[in-house]
């Protein structure tokens, strides 16, 4: 398996639409400058260059494919694009609603929603979820928290099944992991800007900074700054591997290396572990593959490396000077101590762990109500002022219950079984690319999901998702050309 990017022209029908990424791009930025300081004219400004960039384009779906590239950066940078004073309204939120609004204007045109091959079973699944969710507000303690999980599953579902429409073709989806590498790139600025020069992002929980000692970039905390490093370093590590063109493995390798060393930097053993989980399923995926030798060989150098970087790091006399409170965070003897006297994180999480099962089982199995996991917590005996589960898989329990976990695990099950199939069968080298990286992260999230405070907002997690959707809707498409490659 070998990853080639295309340099050869293509004809007009199957263009993006540059003008569009980049009119809509200009819209973003000149419209959130402007609202730094004065908002109503800022968003009318956007209002305006939206409208200018839409009648530049030549189709909807064109200026629909360049509001979710952009919406994918904006996603990333998350609440730090936001209006003064407005922190609920920032742009990624703005995007999801563009991009909603054009959807709305398609299906107005008589133009219906295509349902690529493979999506069919997802969107149902998802459908069934977010009207469980919708439902369960009936019996929700806290309406108003109800209403806000409620929609905030359905605008980030909206974003996941966004990604595989509209990355129907090779090209689109070029174009989208080229976002999301920008996206990257900006978080990894932000992330030495905040170490190197004292940036502080409107998100960041640094402040005051005594105390702090790691890098939260765009992200509330480091510890979600590392689940989206862990979630990235699959597409990262695998071009070492894979790659033909030098430039790719280069860049890999460079993004893999900072992505682990930032993980290790945050002190989350929760994806330090999953980095672990990535880094033994690439190994055993490439081992089991006859075709796949080479890049077996190949990994075992990369996988070599990694732990070069991580082992030493562990114990303070790393290549990169880690943090003694990263080290001390990392000392999984720490955890196990902190479990057996009551005290620390890990006996929070444990209690945590315990009242999340027991209010899934007292609530009958049908959950508290979608987003009211918190309040039943809060509500609890003994509560000891951490309401958040910090675990995804029991919030979605605990809030949507049995039905809500069923309908969740499907789908993420579904998604494993499509990119494994992928990443084996597939005769398209990007898609095959594409099947194991997508692999590899969602088995390292299974780990990385509890090491932040809640998913459901959580724009990576449903990026990764997308991604994995579009590759096996890609798939499907590719093997029912003649010779297994999409178009």
């Amino acid at each position: 398996m070998s990853v080639r990017v295309p340099t050869g022209a293509t004809g007009a029908s199957d263009g993006l639409g540059i003008r569009a990424v980049v009119l809509v791009l200009i819209a973003a930025l000149a419209a959130g400058a402007l609202a730094a300081y004065a908002p109503v004219p800022g968003i009318a400004l956007a209002v305006v260059l939206v409208v200018v960039a839409g009648l530049g384009t030549r189709t909807l779906p064109d200026l629909g494919r360049a509001t979710l590239l952009v919406g994918l950066v904006a996603a990333v940078i998350g609440p730090n694009l936001r209006l003064p004073g407005q922190p609920e309204i920032f742009a990624f939120r703005v995007f999801a609603v563009l991009i909603v609004m054009g959807l709305v204007a398609w299906l107005l045109m008589g133009r219906g929603v295509p349902v690529p091959d493979g999506l069919g079973l997802p969107m149902a699944l998802v459908a069934g979820w977010v009207g469980w969710a919708v439902v369960s507000i009936t019996w929700a303690a806290s309406t108003a928290d109800a209403i806000r999980w409620s929609t905030f599953l359905i605008v980030s579902a909206g974003l996941m099944l966004a990604i595989p429409i509209a990355a129907s073709r090779r090209r689109y989806l070029l174009w989208v992991l080229g976002a999301l590498g920008v996206a990257f790139g900006l978080a990894i600025v932000g992330a030495l800007a905040e170490i190197f020069l004292g940036v502080r992002f409107p998100a960041s929980a640094l402040t005051p900074r005594e105390g702090a000692f790691a890098a939260r970039s765009f992200f509330g905390n480091q510890n979600n700054f590392a689940t989206y490093l862990a979630l990235s370093l699959p597409y990262l590590v695998l071009l070492p591997v894979v790659a033909r063109d030098a430039r790719l493995r280069l860049g890999g390798a460079a993004g893999a290396i900072v992505a682990i060393t930032f993980i290790l930097f945050s002190g989350s053993k929760a994806n330090l572990m999953a980095v672990g989980i990535i880094l033994l399923g690439m190994l055993v995926v490439l081992a089991t593959d006859r075709t796949m030798r080479r890049a077996f060989v190949a990994s075992l150098v990369v996988v070599a490396a990694a732990l070069a970087l991580i082992i030493p790091s562990l114990f303070g006399t790393g290549i990169v000077p880690i943090p003694k409170q990263a080290v001390a965070k990392l000392n999984f003897g720490t955890l196990q101590a902190q479990v057996t006297s009551g005290q620390g994180s890990g006996a929070v999480r444990t209690t945590l762990l315990e009242k999340g099962l027991g209010l899934a089982a007292s609530s009958g199995g049908v959950g508290v109500g979608a987003g009211n996991a918190e309040a039943a917590v809060r509500s609890e005996a003994g509560y000891e002022g951490v309401a958040n589960l910090h675990n995804w898989t029991l919030e979605v329990l605990v809030d949507t219950g049995v039905v809500g976990l069923v309908l969740y695990g499907a789908l993420y099950l579904l998604m494993i079984m499509g990119n494994f199939r992928a990443a084996r069968t597939s005769r398209d080298p990007l898609l095959r690319y594409m099947g194991l990286a997508s692999l590899l992260a969602l088995l390292g999230f299974f780990l990385g999901s509890i090491a932040i405070s809640t998913s459901i907002a959580f724009a990576p997690m449903w990026i990764m998702f997308g991604l994995c959707l579009t590759t096996i809707v890609l798939a499907r498409r590719a093997d029912a050309t003649a010779d297994g490659r999409m178009a």
